[in-house]
């Protein structure tokens, strides 16, 4: 697969997200979702302390045994998961078998985040990190978030201190923010050294991620995620994308190209836009299906879409007065 250089960061271009990881599935299918994973080339884990009811971190910590050195490894801190009850826990692989039953479907879409959000402290994140490194099986991580960071986060003395004191003691190689674009954008032009990565949600309605690269003077490390946004957004996109075909001004070989465009080309389209010519140097979301996982891989290794071409349609879906409501 695509790998792309960020400093000592080297990744692969498309990272898997384990945010359902022991939420919407089980053990043994995430585990085996990650050895597809592995085996198409995907070198990026995205994990966080509070995914898994907590337990996520543990599993990922599983598969990467024997693996660790050729992986790279992002874990968040910031919202604290509470424990699942001596019940539920035992219900939860009942419910992942029967999403549709009533009362089932939240307590498998939680995930997690029934918890405490964005309490940032300096010995809270020591903590934390400390019980990342364990259930991770390793002594560092290649990433560490601010999990659903505001901007206020990083005007924190003492805890982009202990960010500092953290780094300098190998327990990470960069620190960062995962928060929405506009925070991300804060924190690009205004943020602290300290800070040297983010994740953000980018896809192709938002008009932040596209001009990312401009501003990214400091070389952070820009991971995107929720590329979809939405089953709207998707029929949205569907539909921009049908019209630049019908449209005689549209050079007609991308014409020719978006008729008919199954859905192996829309994802070739939504993942061009998003990781070619944006700065962006990952995009991470969650794949447990086989077939989900293999198309993705296929999209972003080999587009039938130019450059240019991307270019073009991503103007013209920033451009779409519908896509702010879409």
């Amino acid at each position: 697969m695509r790998q792309n250089i960020c400093g000592e960061v080297q990744t692969s271009v498309l990272g898997f997200g384990c945010g359902s990881v022991l939420g919407r599935v089980g053990r043994a299918a995430s585990l085996r979702a990650m050895n597809i994973a592995w085996d198409a080339g995907i070198t990026l884990f995205d994990t966080a302390r509070s995914y898994g009811y907590g337990d996520a971190e543990g599993v990922l910590g599983e598969f990467l045994r024997g693996k660790r050195d050729q992986a790279i490894v992002a874990t968040k801190y910031g919202i604290t998961p509470r424990k699942l009850s001596a019940l539920k826990r035992m219900a939860l692989p009942i419910a992942r078998r029967a999403l549709l039953m009533p009362g089932v479907h939240s307590l498998v879409h939680r995930g997690g985040h029934e918890a405490t959000f964005r309490q940032f402290t300096a010995a809270g994140l020591r903590a934390s990190l400390e019980l990342s490194l364990r259930a991770l099986r390793t002594d560092h991580v290649d990433v560490l978030y601010l999990h659903e960071a505001t901007a206020g986060a990083m005007r924190q003395p003492e805890l982009m201190a202990e960010l500092d004191a953290l780094a300098q003691a190998g327990k990470m190689l960069r620190a960062g923010l995962y928060a929405g674009a506009e925070v991300a954008a804060e924190c690009m032009a205004n943020g602290p050294a300290t800070l040297s990565a983010l994740q953000f949600g980018a896809n192709v309605f938002d008009p932040v991620a596209p001009g990312m690269a401009e501003r990214n003077q400091r070389g952070m490390l820009l991971i995107g995620n929720h590329p979809f946004s939405g089953a709207q957004r998707v029929t949205r996109t569907k539909a921009v994308l049908a019209s630049i075909s019908a449209d005689e001004t549209t050079p007609r070989e991308l014409r020719d190209k978006l008729r008919d465009c199954d859905w192996q080309g829309v994802l070739e389209a939504i993942f061009g836009m998003i990781l070619n010519g944006t700065g962006m140097h990952a995009l991470v979301f969650s794949m447990m299906r086989e077939d989900h996982l293999r198309a993705n891989a296929r999209a972003v290794e080999s587009s039938r879409f130019t450059s240019t071409e991307q270019a073009l349609m991503r103007r013209r879906l920033l451009c779409e007065p519908a896509a702010s409501g879409a």
